[in-house]
């Protein structure tokens, strides 16, 4: 019985060796082959791109050296004093050509290694795109969004890194203002938010091909180019609105709309409108001074509270100007809610003073209840605006001392507009 059990002992030992011996014959091969995507950017246009095939954790030299191989690219290596070698010369492009630092610099991923590229190992599916230019070069990254008209903004941006006098590290996502960028033939520059608007017809399109350029200083790439083969998604790209708190089914969302597009509103801090807060003098100012078109006017403004520097001074400034605003006792009060009242009294010295046509008198003009109410000054304009549809009552009431909501005001600015 004991050598019976044995034998079974042995016999087990046996085919366990077997299966480990197994288990390594089907290792992967250290050696196996990889692919990876190599492009050569040159100062004015891609000298390279597609995939090369590496030996698993062959260096990014042996990519570029591979790729240079493929196009048929003349190139020259040199070893780094700081260690591994790199590329000092390629398709004539040398290093240093223009007495600056330009030369071949190499990114992984749209990461810059900060070793050579023979140091820089590779383990498969990268993207290497090495460029010819200087230090001031940045990563592009394009994002896409289709806004409440259905037209599409692409936006521009960039990881910006800035060092403080210790040296230490500061990644800021910046707008790249001034680039060009060519979306299916036709060519678009940035805004100072690094934002390009695309026509009806490009924005109708499924996908469009899409290509950025920048130059720095010294007239060499600024900014990493795309893929020459480089497309950007349009077709399931939702329409959105401007503002985060405006719903396409509120009574006010076409009045804000209306606005926004018209350049006379911006929203608050955060991306929201407010369309239910109270609006305030100063807001009033600044919108009907958009809606005249922006421009500032030479009058010495004698409000002893509003400030110079304010972001509605130049709106209360305007208004001054044009008999829209008067103020009491030397004030205007810009931060206080605006009455109904005082709001009608604005609206129809914006329409006689700067718009200069009558108003339509197509509704009814019934006594509103609390007409006893409405101060002597206001009653008139209150009364235009009624008999043209601008303003309306509640239950019967005007409320002339009640206060007005942001989303009133643009449906009463919407009916100005209509009228001129």
């Amino acid at each position: 019985m004991k050598k019976l059990v044995a034998l079974l002992m042995v016999a087990l030992m046996l085919s366990t060796a077997v299966f480990a011996e197994d288990i390594i014959l089907i290792a992967p091969n250290p050696n196996a082959a990889k692919t990876v995507t190599v492009r050569v950017e040159g100062p004015e246009e891609t000298l390279f791109c597609g995939p090369v095939t590496i030996a698993e954790g062959a260096s990014v030299l042996d990519a570029a050296e591979a790729a240079f191989a493929q196009g048929g690219i003349d190139y020259t290596v040199a070893v780094s004093p700081y260690g591994g070698s790199y590329i000092t010369q390629a398709a004539g492009l040398q290093e240093g050509a223009l007495g600056g630092y330009e030369g071949w610099l190499y990114y992984v991923d749209g990461v810059s290694p900060a070793v050579s590229m023979s140091l820089s190992t590779l383990q498969g599916g990268e993207e290497v795109v090495l460029i010819y230019t200087d230090f001031d070069v940045l990563v592009p990254i394009l994002e896409a969004a289709r806004d409440h008209k259905g037209l599409v903004t692409l936006t521009l941006t960039a990881d910006v890194t800035t060092y403080d006098e210790n040296w230490n590290a500061t990644v800021t996502r910046q707008p790249v203002a001034g680039a060009s960028v060519t979306v299916e033939g036709e060519v678009l520059t940035t805004d100072a938010e690094g934002k390009v608007l695309l026509s009806e017809a490009l924005s109708a399109k499924e996908t469009v091909a899409v290509q950025a350029e920048k130059k720095n200083a010294v007239g060499l790439p600024g900014l990493i180019p795309f893929a020459p083969d480089y497309k950007v998604e349009l077709a399931g790209l939702e329409k959105t609105m401007p503002f985060a708190d405006l719903e396409e089914s509120r009574w006010y969302t076409p009045y804000v709309l209306k606005m926004y597009d018209l350049g006379v509103v911006n929203g608050l801090p955060g991306g929201l409108f407010g369309p239910t807060d109270t609006v305030t003098r100063g807001q009033v100012a600044k919108m009907l001074f958009e809606m005249s078109g922006g421009i500032p006017v030479n009058y010495l403004m004698t409000f002893t509270d509003v400030s110079q520097e304010a972001w509605y001074a130049e709106g209360v400034r305007w208004c001054a100007a044009m008999g829209i605003a008067q103020g009491a006792d030397g004030k205007f009060s810009p931060d206080a809610p605006i009455t109904r009242q005082d709001l009608a009294v604005m609206l129809m010295r914006y329409q006689e003073n700067v718009v200069k046509t009558q108003l339509p008198e197509t509704a009814e003009a019934p006594a509103f209840l609390d007409n006893e109410q409405i101060a002597s000054y206001a009653a008139e304009a209150i009364y235009k605006l009624q008999k043209a549809g601008i303003v309306q009552g509640n239950e019967g009431k005007f409320n002339p001392l009640g206060n007005a909501s942001r989303g009133e005001l643009c449906k009463m600015l919407s009916g100005l507009v209509v009228s001129d």
